[in-house]
Parts: structure tokens; C-alpha cells; sequence
């Protein structure tokens, strides 16, 4: 089935990618990972995206990652790839690959290092989904990529059908807004932003793309079903619980933290591929400090729930 606007909803972990000690992706880890998340009530599965080093791994990685997520989700939900390559023919190519390989569909990033034009990323767009044979779910993340999409040109690829969804990773909450307005009602908008992930939900976000619920997702399934639920204040009050765990664990490049957190609950992927490298002793310890915590509430909420 093709991906549409239904797969996109709820929290969707951005997964890390689990390296062995051989420096390959350890299909082992990775099924641990997903059990973890799909326990813990993930509605879908997001590997290599950024979290995912997209950019280190070589192909064959990113297919093999794809084709290890794919395995271990086992149809229970939806697992929707990241492209991230910045040109045309690599990202169709790769989306192709990924898509043999099992998965629904692919989040793909606008297009970066060149500058274009707000028609030229619509333009993009027709064109790969018109090659890729379906819509995709679109990633703008313009602190990282320096392109930025106005509200206009996303509801304008709303109206092309080359998108059924999308992951906002803008801290621009007008420009948030702006987007639900016009075409909210027509894709899934998902918040990439944990900081302000319950605002996003109660304005209008059906879910979120979230590299922290990875380690506890009923924690973030949670603040999501009450902000949904019209409960911002209990939202929020559950949020300002992981400010601190937040802080730490993006002081310095993800997944770098995150993956050192992993490990800490009991689900250990690996290390970070160069360039990036493992946290500094200062953010261990202020991981440390915070992660205990909420490991313990995230255990008990699953106790709750058995």
C-alpha cells in the first residue's frame, strides 16, 4: 500500500541506527529498538533520518537499516525512511531502494545546498513523486538544511498530491500555525520540535517525529494523547518533567547523547559514525543526573498498562 495521510499519526520514533563492532548495522540491536518503541505504543517507525546518521552511512547501510526495521516491525505499523541526500537522482534512487526493501514510503528533505526557488522545490517534488509512482511526506528542517518553505508552498504541494504528510522541524510556531491553516486538514502535519511538541499538538499536529521517544516512548505517548485530548495544562506539566533530560541530551550533535542514553536504559545501539562523536564527560553527566528519573516512570507506566 502506498503511504498516505492514515500511516502519518501519533508518535513516531526516529530511530538511531545500532552499529556492531564490526562498524556494520547490527540487525540484533535494531529489532530491540523497535520492540522497545512498538511496547512503549509508537504508531510508526522512522529510520535514517537525521537520528539515523543518514549522511555517514553508506548506501548499502541506509538499505540494510531499512530492510532490518522493515523485518522487525513485522507489518504492525508503518516504517517511513528518511531521504536526506540533497540531489535529485540520488534521493529517487535511494527511495526506490527503500521501498523494495519493504518500506510504506519516504520522508524526503527539501532539497539544500543550492538556493532554490519556493517553485523550484514544488517543481522537486512533482517530478519525484511523478518518478517515484507515490506521494511522499515531506521534511523541513531549514536550521540544518538553510531552505526554508513558506506555508503557501507547502499548501501548494498539498494541492499538487505529492505530499500526504509532513514533519515540521521549524521552531517558527507562526509559521506553524500558518501551515495548519492552510493545509491541515489535507496532510498530517507531525512536529519534529520536542521543546514544543504539546503546543504543536494542541494547535493542531497529529503526532510527533521524535528522536527521545526512542528511550521512552509511553512517556511521550502520553503527553501526546492529553494534549490531543484538550488537556494542555497536564500535557505541559508532564513536559516540564524532560526539560532538563532535553537540554542535555541535545547539547551537543544528535545522536551523539542519545545514543550514550540508550545505553544507559538498557538498549544499547553502538556508537555515532564520524564525524560525530561520543558525548563529552560533561553531558554524561548531566544525562546521568536526569535519566534515572524518568526511566523509572516510563517503567511504570508500562507497568500500568500490563
Amino acid at each position: 500500500m502506498a503511504l498516505n495521510k492514515s500511516m502519518i499519526k501519533g508518535i513516531l520514533p526516529a530511530l538511531t541506527t545500532p552499529i556492531d563492532g564490526k562498524g556494520n548495522v547490527d540487525r540484533a540491536a535494531t529489532k530491540a529498538q523497535v520492540e522497545h518503541v512498538l511496547a512503549g505504543g509508537a504508531a510508526g517507525l522512522i529510520p535514517i533520518g537525521g537520528t539515523g546518521e543518514y549522511a555517514a552511512l553508506a548506501p548499502s547501510d541506509r538499505i540494510a537499516m531499512v530492510e532490518a526495521t522493515v523485518e522487525a516491525a513485522k507489518g504492525r505499523v508503518p516504517v517511513i525512511a528518511g531521504v536526506l541526500s540533497p540531489g535529485f537522482r540520488e534521493s529517487l534512487s535511494a527511495a526506490k531502494d527503500y521501498l523494495k526493501a519493504g518500506a510504506s514510503g519516504v520522508m524526503l528533505i527539501a532539497p539544500y545546498y543550492v538556493t532554490p526557488t519556493q517553485e523550484g522545490i514544488r517543481d522537486y517534488f512533482k517530478a519525484y513523486v511523478d518518478a517515484l509512482g507515490q506521494p511522499v511526506m515531506l521534511y523541513e528542517i531549514p536550521y540544518r538544511t538553510g531552505i526554508a518553505l513558506k506555508a503557501e508552498t507547502i499548501a501548494g504541494m498539498a494541492d499538487d498530491g505529492t505530499i500526504v504528510g509532513m514533519k515540521s522541524s521549524n521552531p517558527d510556531m507562526a509559521q506553524f500555525t500558518r501551515v495548519l491553516a492552510l493545509c491541515g486538514d489535507r496532510i498530517s502535519v507531525t512536529s519534529g520540535e520536542e521543546p514544543l511538541f504539546p503546543t504543536a499538538v494542541a494547535m493542531g499536529a497529529v503526532g510527533g517525529v521524535l528522536a527521545t521517544a526512542v528511550l521512552f516512548p509511553r512517556i511521550w505517548v502520553e503527553i501526546f494523547n492529553l494534549a490531543k485530548s484538550g488537556n494542555l495544562k497536564g500535557a505541559l506539566a508532564k513536559h516540564k518533567a524532560l526539560a532538563p533530560f532535553l537540554a542535555a541530551v541535545f547539547s551537543e550533535c544528535n545522536p551523539g547523547p542519545l545514543k550514550a542514553a540508550q545505553a544507559m536504559v538498557g538498549t544499547p545501539v553502538g556508537p555515532v559514525l564520524l564525524p560525530l562523536k561520543a558525548p563529552s564527560s560533561e553531558v554524561m553527566k548531566r544525562l546521568e543526573a536526569t535519566i534515572g528519573a524518568l526511566k523509572a516512570y516510563e517503567d511504570s507506566l508500562a507497568r500500568n498498562a500490563a
